[in-house]
């Protein structure tokens, strides 16, 4: 089963849309501070900069995936030497993952490059609607991760 961390402000909405998507199919930690102990995360959630990220990303293996908010520039800057495999959302037009609309009820996303999922199914370039309703709008991005990586739910 894997695990899942998220670091950022709005984390624990986070992490509690995530279990919800995922129908406990996955661990899921919201982590606030540095920590040198814990079960291994094979996905780091970075929302927001935060001095937990030197501590956590060294921890990150070439099977493990990091998800980031492009749309935080300074984010890019702590991230240090990563080996995970890199998946950023946002609004972001370089973002490999796009919200194009969002609505009360749901957004509208969009895989920009393909990328291989911890199953290691390709998951091609396409567009998507994704309820939110039930989630509120800080955990929406939550959806991402869920149907980004769907294989972490699955």
């Amino acid at each position: 089963m894997p695990s899942v961390g998220i670091v950022g402000p709005n984390g624990h909405e986070m992490a509690r849309a995530f279990l919800h998507l995922c129908k406990g199919a996955a661990n899921c930690y919201h982590i606030t501070e540095s920590r040198s102990y814990g079960p291994k995360i094979n996905v780091l959630v970075a929302d927001n900069t935060s001095p937990v990220l030197p501590s956590l990303i060294p921890e990150l293996t070439n099977d493990d995936f990091l998800i980031i908010n492009a749309d935080n520039a300074d984010i890019f800057s702590s991230l240090g030497e990563n080996r995970a495999k890199v998946i950023t959302y946002g609004f972001n037009t370089r973002a490999c993952i796009t919200a194009s609309s969002v609505t009360e009820d749901g957004m509208q996303l969009c895989i920009q490059r393909a990328f291989v999922d911890l199953e290691g199914f390709t998951r091609s370039p396409q567009e998507f609607s994704a309820p939110v309703t039930s989630l509120g709008a800080a955990a929406a991005w939550a959806v991402v991760g869920y149907n980004g990586s769907k294989a972490l739910c699955a």
